[in-house]
């Protein structure tokens, strides 16, 4: 989204800075074998074709149709994009944010409707192998997303006690168990938590993984009961409108019902405890309400992610208690109609700290929904706000140039 988000801004003019704490679209990079819900025409923006055709007229995008690797989608779009001229100078790479704030009173000590005296923010940053330093901008767009702020395993999405000291050793995420990660996960004991389009990507390459190593044996908890449900532990209708993501719940149901030896399905259960034994090299982990503890060599932590607030900690933007969503958004920007499409309302992009936006995932709390179309509506209808023009749309623009 930052990527798209400037791009955006340079077409109308505007100075932009992107920051980036590692490289570009690192944590699209780090699910590099995972294949993407959304085939290629809905990953890419008209604005960005059409700059990276002006860069180099000899690109050759992938095909509108195509279900990238996350990794093709950096490789073959999101990277070279990057690099071309309207972006290139703008990206400064393993820079870190630190905080963002107004050179006036704190949120907690201003007037809830006072306006700041001096409308600039203060971006405090610090680059890689250098000092701390200080910036000024009239906009800030927070497209950091979630994904580096995992929940923990225990009820809810809390920490599991002990869990902070292991936090280390346990993958959250979906790890490549059918390649750079499977001598991990061959024929040991695997531990999957969680109930959502991660675990059951998890879940779909373990069971592979079992069919060729017989020996491997993998535990799925999920907190829910299913009680009143056929589905299984993954929610079918709540992935709708997107056709790869209600497959991927599809499948995982399938292997939950088959009832293998090597697949436990544990419904309406919660970690308690996660301990690790070192001699035994094995996570000791004690489920709530259970007689005793349980061993196993290795465990996936599939339980979703919540925004992180901390670097607008001294600013108005009002968190709202359910996943740390941004405020305004409602449980989720909108809901899909007949045809799919989401209806987002402009209005819900405004928090109450005046030209200070948050795009993207962490708009709507980490939920799994959200689609790179809906992202780049976002962008579409922020600078729309920001200029003063709500019918403005350069994608549409663009379109139209390029037919």
């Amino acid at each position: 989204m930052g990527i798209e988000a400037g791009l955006y801004a340079r077409y109308l003019g505007y100075s932009v800075v992107i920051y980036e704490q590692r490289e570009v679209a690192s944590h699209v990079r780090a699910c590099g074998h995972l294949r993407l819900f959304s085939p290629f025409h809905q990953l890419r923006s008209t604005l960005g074709l059409a700059a990276l055709r002006a860069q180099d007229p000899d690109y050759r995008p992938p095909d509108e149709t195509a279900q990238l690797l996350a990794q093709q989608w950096v490789d073959q779009y999101l990277r070279p994009l990057s690099r071309t001229d309207l972006l290139a100078d703008e990206v400064r790479c393993h820079t870190r944010v630190l905080a963002v704030e107004r050179p006036v009173l704190p949120a907690e000590e201003a007037a809830a409707d006072a306006e700041p005296d001096d409308n600039r923010f203060r971006i405090v940053v610090e680059h890689a192998g250098g000092p701390q330093t200080q910036e000024w901008a009239d906009v800030v767009i927070d497209c950091t997303g979630v994904y580096g702020h995992p929940n923990g395993c225990g009820a809810g999405g809390s920490l599991a006690r002990g869990e902070c000291a292991v936090r280390a050793g346990i993958v959250y995420g979906v790890p490549d168990v059918l390649g750079a990660a499977r001598v991990r996960y061959a024929e040991r004991r695997v531990l999957v938590v969680g109930s959502g389009l991660s675990a059951a990507a998890s879940i779909i390459a373990l069971v592979k993984l079992a069919h060729r190593a017989p020996e491997t044996r993998v535990t799925w908890i999920v907190s829910e009961t299913l009680e009143g449900t056929t589905d299984g532990p993954i929610p079918v209708a709540r992935y709708a409108r997107c056709p790869e993501q209600q497959r991927l719940a599809l499948a995982a149901n399938r292997h939950a019902r088959a009832g293998t030896t090597q697949l436990d399905v544990r419904p309406g259960t919660t970690v308690a405890a996660i301990e690790w034994d070192s001699q035994a090299e094995q996570y000791v982990v004690q489920f709530a309400d259970a007689p005793s503890p349980e061993r196993y060599d290795q465990i996936i932590a599939n339980t979703g992610y919540r925004a992180d607030h901390a670097v607008c900690a001294t600013l108005r933007v009002a968190q709202r208690p359910v996943a740390g969503a941004s405020p305004g958004l409602g449980e989720h920007p909108a809901e899909g109609t007949e045809t799919g499409q989401r209806e987002l309302r402009p209005e819900r992009l405004l928090t109450p700290e005046p030209n200070y936006y948050i795009l993207g995932s962490k708009s709507v709390g980490g939920d799994g929904r959200f689609l790179i179309t809906d992202g780049l509506q976002q962008i579409r209808d922020l600078f729309g706000i920001i200029g003063g023009r709500r019918e403005l749309d350069l994608y549409a623009t663009v379109a139209k140039l390029a037919q």
